[in-house]
């Protein structure tokens, strides 16, 4: 197989997922819109909750991406004869890394270096509580992962080897993002799930890290107390040592089960 066809095969469920993605959110798009210049209590009700109508889309959106992409999960996976295994240290890794990578891009002043993140922060965490924990605990972890792991990461370490796979993946997931802050963050994070993945071997790994992840930022965002805390040099030192020793208890204890 040559080099452009392994570089085909790799994208295509990449370009398959954001074609999907961008298609629904234009007829969603357009079907609020529509809602909105009908008027009428409907319209009234739409207007006022735009940010909740926003994260719904967004989930439906992310549902109707992986849609194309699922016939080539079937196969990558059958491949390697995987099957879901939840870890505890997996639970651990996904908080600690994720709310120390936090913490370390907003003591830095990295996070508010970008105007752009900035307005994908603020449309996150304004919808719904209940509705966040359903997009981000549960749609997004499985759109994501389907695509960045299950097939591209897949797909890279068949084509060329898992390092590779572990490096590109994390770089395409964080490029994904469309904007630095968030890039420089999915980057590490999709390094490290990627990384997860090749030790355990089963696709369950990433998905649970990343639910875990993303629930930990956005739930722990709303209390104060607890950003006082890591939001410190401290708090956040305490963060990313859990997280080394975590990644060290995967590289030299084997298989994650």
């Amino acid at each position: 197989m040559g080099k452009l066809q392994k570089a085909w095969e790799v994208l295509l469920p990449y370009l398959l997922y954001y074609l999907a993605y961008n298609v629904a959110y234009l007829v969603l798009a357009f079907v609020y819109q529509a809602t909105v210049r009908f008027g009428g209590a409907y319209g009234q009700f739409m207007t006022a909750h735009a940010a909740n109508v926003a994260g719904v889309m967004g989930g439906l959106c992310m549902l109707a991406g992986i849609l194309p992409v699922v016939p080539m999960l079937k196969e990558e996976l059958r491949g390697r004869g995987e099957t879901l295994c939840p870890a505890a240290l997996t639970v651990v890794l996904a908080f600690s890394a994720s709310l120390g990578l936090n913490a370390l891009l907003t003591l830095t002043g990295f996070a508010d270096s970008s105007q752009t993140y900035q307005k994908v922060a603020d449309r996150q965490y304004g919808v719904a509580f209940a509705l966040g924990l359903i997009l981000y605990g549960l749609i997004s972890p499985l759109a994501e992962e389907v695509v960045f792991r299950g097939v591209i990461y897949n797909r890279l370490r068949r084509l060329y080897n898992p390092a590779i796979g572990i490096v590109a993946s994390g770089l395409l997931f964080g490029a994904f993002h469309g904007n630095l802050v968030q890039g420089v963050y999915g980057a590490c994070l999709g390094m490290l799930m990627a990384y997860l993945y090749e030790k355990s071997g089963k696709f369950g790994i990433p998905f649970l890290f990343h639910a875990v992840a993303n629930l930990a930022v956005y739930t722990t965002a709303r209390m104060e107390g607890v950003q006082a805390f890591l939001l410190t040099p401290a708090g956040c030192a305490v963060l990313l040592a859990v997280s080394a020793g975590c990644v060290l208890a995967v590289h030299f204890g084997g298989r994650v089960e």
